[in-house]
């Protein structure tokens, strides 16, 4: 096998309750996040040696400044065989979003070298080597619905919702994590228990409980993001909020019709506007669940010490 082209998708946050700052700079976050059906292509192939990354959107950097470049120079050090890798990204989840493309992307790389390569890493391993790249990247080898605590990588997988459908509005411009955490005023955060809410287990319930405490920054400078909330709630979303940093605003629907209809409506606005499903099921499990499947098995059958 020379060459793996998997499908990278994006992710919205239920829940992003920030607790408080650490003493290593991060936050402590409980974040109930979910991945949706916009999806990056990535694919990667062998090389002699060292790594390229490629990219159709030209927002996204090349060289050691792009996640993707980070993740394959993780597993490359640890491949016992010499070699490179190329990357090539198509991008359709918009960037420095809030929807956690880079990080998707990241995991799709860790994913697929790892079988280039034949590191053997099992899911948990991948995991436990995304979080030195990035706080999302953890999660996209939990999904496709999990609970993510400490600074986002003690992560729970929950069972999968009943299928609903989610309205992806971007309104076009970008937004930096790092200046929406660095401007976050904690007394204003409600701290919301994000563990309760993933506790509802139904779209519609759900609906109504969302909560992002990034949203009093990235809303206060961009009120265009409480514009779209209105307008994705006067269409007939059961809610709506901002997803991650933002600038993304989504509206949750029961069915596609409604979604799709509502996607008609607010796209006249000249916003991006994706009309998504929320994933049942991970991409990325398939590729995985033979290596953790026999992990266990093993560790199942070693005698007692």
């Amino acid at each position: 096998m020379n060459e793996i082209t998997i499908l990278a998708p994006a992710k919205i946050n239920l829940c992003l309750s920030v607790l408080g700052r650490r003493p290593d700079g991060y936050h402590d976050v409980e974040m109930l996040m979910q991945m949706v059906g916009l999806y990056d292509r990535v694919r990667v192939s062998r090389a002699r040696s060292g790594i390229s990354v490629t990219c159709d959107d030209v927002g996204v950097p090349s060289g050691d400044g792009n996640i993707a470049w980070k993740a394959a120079a993780a597993v490359l050090s640890l491949a016992r065989e010499e070699g490179g890798l190329e990357i090539e990204i198509t991008k359709s989840i918009p960037v420095a979003a809030g929807l956690g493309g880079g990080s998707s992307d990241a995991a799709a790389v860790l994913t697929a070298a790892n079988m280039l390569l034949g590191t053997g890493l099992s899911r948990t391993e991948l995991a436990d080597l995304g979080t030195g790249i990035g706080m999302d990247v953890p999660f996209f080898f939990h999904g496709p619905l999990a609970l993510a605590k400490g600074r986002g990588e003690l992560l729970q997988s929950l069972p999968p919702l009943p299928g609903y459908w989610v309205l992806l509005v971007n309104p076009g411009f970008a937004t930096s994590t790092a200046w929406v955490y660095r401007n976050l005023n904690l007394r204003l955060t409600k701290k919301i228990d994000c563990t309760m809410i993933a506790g509802l287990m139904t779209a519609r319930v759900i609906a109504q409980r969302l909560q992002n405490d990034l949203e009093t920054v990235t809303a206060a400078s961009h009120p265009v993001i409480r514009e779209i909330e209105e307008l994705l709630l006067s269409r007939g979303a059961l809610g709506a909020r901002m997803s991650g940093s933002g600038p993304t605003v989504f509206g949750i629907f029961e069915t596609e019709k409604e979604c799709k209809k509502a996607a008609d409506r607010v796209s006249r606005e000249g916003w991006k506007v994706f009309a998504v499903e929320a994933l049942t099921a991970s991409p990325f499990e398939v590729y995985h669940t033979t290596r953790d499947s026999a992990a266990s098995r093993d560790r199942n059958a070693a005698p007692n010490p």
